[in-house]
């Protein structure tokens, strides 16, 4: 590196730090050339640098050079996710990650996700950015050349997930307290791990003595529209009573729902429902027995953590489990009814 650039770096941090503030004349060529023990010509190209990177003011005369009134953004984060697709939950997530990229003066540059993968990859690697932030995609290639971290999914290098398996059991919690022993558990996700949101709450049965058998384990397609009819004729042919259904997203949980209350089966009263993620778009409807997984404070912690490592204040890897907490437990979820 050379010493104007050095030079040059060391201002930009008394400036970012706030050691010399917004509009404050700084030290004149002569002095930082004496400061920094170089001539006259490679302090004014240290200060020069400045200039070009919008940080430092000259001015005519006696002025003397200044402390830009705006400091321009230390840089630009790229955040990829289905915002288009998810709705508000990822609209919550980039919410939050921007608060956090306005707080440390850094700019956040949305890119819808688009495939194939690693095509739109570069294409960020080529936007001048130096970070990413992705939600529900695959992680960057190898070749990426800036730090990534997964928000939302306990995947890759660097992660700040939602603690689902925790989630899960607080479901799992919930209906065990209200006696509940036949228990469907559904899902769309073709990926769930036994660390995930079903995981946990099948372990947890588990660990009570209830066995979650595979009839009680239903999995319909991904990005289909849901058969719920069919799902419930399913459920509801079993030959023991099942008094309740554990669902993988409030998506699920409100279709159930209002497909019971069609056929005149109340809920809770005679069939209990948990959803998962507390979508408001969902609870407008009805709020739900849910678990809440502050999208926001996803995003925001996400993008602090990206931000360390941009700066080189975290090293790799950051694995970090956001509590989750249920909520609205006497809503959709009550006493099992008796036989």
């Amino acid at each position: 590196m050379s010493k104007e650039i050095e030079i040059a770096d060391l201002i930009e941090k008394f400036i970012r730090e706030g050691t010399w503030k917004a509009g404050e004349k700084i030290p004149s060529e002569h002095e930082l050339s004496e400061l920094y023990q170089v001539n006259h010509k490679t302090a004014n190209k240290a200060v020069a640098k400045l200039v070009e990177r919008g940080l430092i003011v000259r001015t005519v005369g006696r002025g003397g050079s200044k402390v830009a009134t705006t400091l321009p953004a230390k840089g630009v984060i790229a955040y990829r996710l289905p915002l288009l697709s998810a709705g508000v939950f990822c609209a919550q997530m980039l919410k939050g990650a921007e608060s956090a990229a306005r707080a440390a003066n850094y700019d956040i540059k949305y890119f819808e996700l688009t495939y194939p993968e690693d095509t739109q990859w570069q294409k960020i690697a080529n936007a001048s950015i130096c970070g990413a932030i992705f939600t529900a995609c695959a992680p960057p290639p190898e070749t990426f050349p800036f730090p990534a971290i997964n928000a939302l999914h306990p995947f890759g290098t660097n992660f700040i997930a939602s603690d689902d398996f925790d989630g899960g059991r607080q479901a799992a919690e919930l209906f065990l307290a209200n006696g509940h022993r036949n228990i469907a558990v559904i899902t769309d996700n073709p990926n769930e791990s036994t660390d995930g949101r079903c995981g946990g709450f099948i372990r947890t049965l588990k660990n009570n003595g209830i066995p979650c058998p595979e009839k009680l384990f239903f999995s319909i397609p991904l990005d289909n529209e849901i058969n719920i009819k069919a799902l419930w004729d399913s459920i509801s042919s079993l030959p023991q009573k099942v008094t309740g259904a554990f669902c993988y997203s409030d998506t699920i949980a409100m279709h159930l729902l209002l497909h019971l209350n069609s056929l005149g089966i109340k809920v809770p009263q005679d069939f209990s429902i948990c959803g998962f993620g507390n979508m408001q778009t969902v609870n407008i409807i009805m709020p739900l027995t849910t678990v809440r997984q502050f999208p926001e404070t996803l995003g925001y912690n996400a993008c602090t953590k990206l931000i360390e490592l941009i700066e080189k204040t975290a090293t790799a890897p950051i694995e970090i489990h956001s509590p989750v907490e249920l909520i609205n437990p006497r809503n959709t979820v009550a006493a099992a009814p008796e036989n």
